[in-house]
């Protein structure tokens, strides 16, 4: 890619970045502290950098690992609204943009979302069950894909001390499974690692727990006997954070698409299709536990405004 080029993706970077940080509600100001702090590190916008990062790695016919998982029964038996779609998009992107052939995992509870997602999208990949308490599964899975990348959309991950918590300080390691060695796997085969999230108790987030970064960092204290915070150390190489992690996920591909010079960005009326055939499918919101087309307590009006400022973007 030329300076002109790459340029003119981190302009696309910045816009984007400031769609995906639209403030919310009360816990706004918990996102762009994070963002803050994840901008500070990487030095640049965080969906292009992503987005930069992924082309130089991926060629046509490369495996590329997605994944996503938060929210278990009983308030959330299918998973939440939040990662399933983030996911799709992006494996559709770097499908279509790059070549790539997408394989994506979750825990069992979420493919029934997913898969109806992935088909809505007119994603071509491979879905793939990822089992709880089986941390040697990750490394069988790099070995034997041999991906270019590895990347997470709102996929829960663990503390210091090994526990997974979900936003309300709660253990749900029981219910999550732990994609640590699947990330150290790679990281070791010096594969590149993406992640998006929005709370910190996602993977990726331990890109910040250097103590360079950590003592600016409020990371909510767990409810749970390990006496830790929410926080999960699994670190990526490049970690974007956004308001809801299904926005990261398009910025990302908005930024993408800049790069490869076609459309990969989807339209409000496909976001909604989306989020109907998720819900219908059993995910729920995350904040509100409702099978109602929100995402973390967003109503569907505003997942469109996200889909037509970024998709305004140049």
């Amino acid at each position: 890619m030329t300076g002109r080029s790459s340029a003119r993706t981190r302009k696309v970077g910045e816009e984007a970045d400031r769609i995906c940080l639209f403030p919310r509600d009360a816990r706004g100001g918990d996102v762009q502290r994070l963002y803050r702090a994840a901008r500070r590190l990487q030095k640049a916008p965080l969906t292009s950098l992503a987005a930069l990062r992924l082309s130089e790695a991926v060629r046509s016919g490369d495996a590329v690992l997605l994944m996503t998982g938060a929210g278990a029964p009983p308030e959330l038996p299918a998973g939440e609204t939040d990662g399933p779609l983030g996911v799709a998009v992006l494996a559709r992107a770097l499908h279509l943009g790059l070549g790539a052939r997408p394989f994506v995992i979750s825990e069992e509870r979420s493919l029934g979302p997913l898969r109806a997602v992935l088909q809505v999208r007119g994603a071509t990949c491979t879905l793939l069950p990822f089992p709880c308490g089986r941390e040697e599964a990750g490394y069988r899975l790099v070995e034997e894909l041999r991906p270019a990348a590895v990347i997470s959309v709102e996929k829960l991950g663990p503390n210091p001390k090994g526990v997974i918590h979900d936003m309300r300080g709660r253990n749900v390691s029981a219910s999550h499974a732990s994609v640590r060695g699947l990330f150290d796997s790679a990281r070791e085969r010096g594969i590149l690692t993406a992640a998006v999230g929005d709370r910190g108790n996602e993977v990726g987030f331990g890109l910040l727990t250097g103590p360079e970064v950590r003592p600016r960092l409020r990371t909510a204290r767990c409810r749970c006997p390990c006496r830790g915070t929410i926080g999960c150390d699994i670190r990526a190489d490049v970690l974007v954070v956004s308001a809801i992690s299904n926005w990261g996920a398009y910025g990302v591909v908005a930024c993408l698409q800049s790069i490869v010079g076609r459309r990969l960005l989807h339209t409000p009326q496909e976001e909604a299709a989306m989020l109907d055939a998720a819900v219908r499918a059993g995910a729920r919101d995350g904040v509100t536990h409702a099978s109602t087309l929100t995402v973390d307590g967003a109503d569907l009006a505003v997942q469109q405004a996200v889909m037509t400022l970024l998709g305004a973007v140049k």
